[in-house]
């Protein structure tokens, strides 16, 4: 641990050479090109016209280039750190309970300050001016070192120094896109973000408010999905497996048998329950109790179980008469 830490320091950035080069570029900046940052977003040689002499012009795309190599070895540095002492997903993350996303960038930055990227020269790095005139936004900027695909420590590292820096720029938490799958996919996925606990853990809470989710939302749609869930897949498998149950030859005594199911399942402000018991009872009544001794309250327990593997994330508790799905 110590040597990875050593040799990530070793690799450590010039900020002298960084402050010579930025106060020179501001200097010319400031005193020399016009127009200012606000009347334009994109750098043009144009900008330089008549304004910068043939030496002046040639030192400064010179320190141009150099400002984007200081960007370049940022993003090394970010890399380098991910993969040498934070590694984490940021599902991982995002299932830890005891996480703190503020002191796990703080901790990051500590690192990255001994490595000459401090908050000040970061300041200047990605000033609005030297954004333009690398033409590279922050957004741009993590899109083209692939930051965004690195894991959820590099994530949540981005956002804080976006939000400390006021870069104005969105950072994807889980990456850039990884929020579509909860709009692409929700039946499945709101339903395993909740097994996780992104509801109640630090990490999960700025994914949901990042998707301008809040917490009531989130749980009143995930048991919404999961009774959906009931409805289109547990009871149409519960059905076949009674009439397997009962089948004799090729037809089944149960014909086109239905049960009212809904009556069973209860929605509650943090709980999915079911009571199979009572579902078990009522078949029982209108089969005038010819299965019980097939279809008993064990039968339908691990019948709905089996038919509810999809969301095996999630904390199931049996009282005896009540199946309970919370996180």
């Amino acid at each position: 641990m110590l040597k990875r830490y050593n040799d990530f320091i070793l690799e450590s950035f010039s900020s002298r050479n960084f402050e010579s080069d930025y106060n020179k570029f501001v200097d010319i900046y400031k005193n020399k090109i016009v127009p200012k940052i606000g009347e334009v977003q994109v750098f043009t040689n144009f900008m330089l016209n008549d304004v910068l002499d043939k030496s002046e012009e040639s030192s400064f795309h010179r320190i141009r280039q150099r400002l984007k190599e200081a960007r370049s070895e940022f993003a090394d540095s970010i890399k380098s750190l991910s993969e040498r002492f934070f590694k984490s997903s940021f599902s991982s993350l995002a299932q830890n309970i005891n996480s703190n996303p503020d002191e796990d960038v703080e901790e990051m930055q500590k690192i990255l300050n001994r490595a000459g990227f401090t908050i000040e020269i970061l300041k200047k790095l990605f000033n609005p001016v030297v954004s333009v005139f690398t033409s590279e936004s922050f957004a741009r900027f993590i899109e083209t070192n692939s930051l965004d695909e690195e894991n959820g420590y590099v994530d949540i590292y981005l956002y804080k120094l976006n939000e400390q820096l006021d870069l104005n720029t969105t950072v994807f938490l889980g990456g850039a896109g990884w929020g579509d799958a909860l709009n692409d996919n929700p039946e499945e996925e709101y339903v395993v973000r909740y097994s996780y606990g992104y509801h109640k853990t630090p990490y999960g809470k700025l994914f949901l408010e990042q998707m301008g989710i809040t917490k009531d939302e989130f749980i009143t749609t995930t048991y919404q999905y999961l009774k959906d869930h009931f409805k289109e897949s547990v009871y149409p498998g519960i059905l076949s497996d009674l009439k397997k149950m009962v089948h004799t030859g090729y037809a089944s005594s149960l014909g086109d048998f239905e049960m009212d199911f809904d009556k069973y399942v209860t929605l509650d402000d943090d709980r999915f329950i079911v009571n199979y018991v009572e579902m078990c009872n009522e078949f029982n009544n209108l089969t005038d109790n010819k299965y019980e001794n097939s279809a008993d309250p064990e039968w339908f327990k691990e019948t709905i179980l089996s038919n509810m593997r999809t969301f095996t994330g999630l904390n199931i508790q049996d009282t005896g008469d009540d199946l309970i799905f919370n996180d």
